[in-house]
């Protein structure tokens, strides 16, 4: 049995400033609100951001009690990063010039040593760490076409 992902996903994220959050990724990644619900039972105010081209998504989250004031740390048990993939490397140069034009910092286009692809690093308004992402689909095949040929699938 083959189980299988078509590449979209969808990333819930807890945020300080639900309305701050909203605006910026719609800026940025030039996403679209498309739910605002407030299920009783969650205890959460819940925006749904989607990217129309694509159809990748954020969920932005605000507890109704308020947060804790903790912050975003990569480096604590949890969610490091997220990334949102690019169909060609071209396509990092338009997003740099876009984050730029848009008065985001950002890392520029930067190349893995590990020849895994091209990436642009940010974060958004609450510091979590976003990855702009260009997947070097060939070097990932010469490693999956050596698995299979030692019958290696396991790791």
């Amino acid at each position: 049995m083959t189980l299988r992902l078509d590449g979209r996903t969808h990333l819930n994220l807890t945020v300080t400033d639900i309305e701050r959050s909203t605006e910026w990724y719609c800026k940025v990644f030039q996403m679209i609100q498309v739910n605002d619900v407030t299920p009783p039972e969650s205890g959460f105010r819940f925006v749904t951001l989607v990217h129309p081209g694509s159809f990748a998504s954020v969920v932005l989250g605000r507890p109704l009690a308020g947060i804790d004031g903790d912050v975003f740390d990569e480096s604590r048990v949890g969610l490091h990063h997220f990334a949102y993939h690019v169909p060609d490397r071209d396509d990092l140069d338009l997003w740099a010039a876009h984050l730029t034009e848009a008065g985001v910092e950002h890392s520029g286009v930067t190349t893995s040593e590990h020849e895994a692809g091209s990436q642009i690093w940010l974060r958004d308004p609450d510091r979590i760490w976003l990855e702009i992402y260009w997947v070097n689909r060939d070097f990932f095949i010469r490693r999956l076409r050596d698995r299979w040929r030692t019958g290696d699938l396991r790791r």
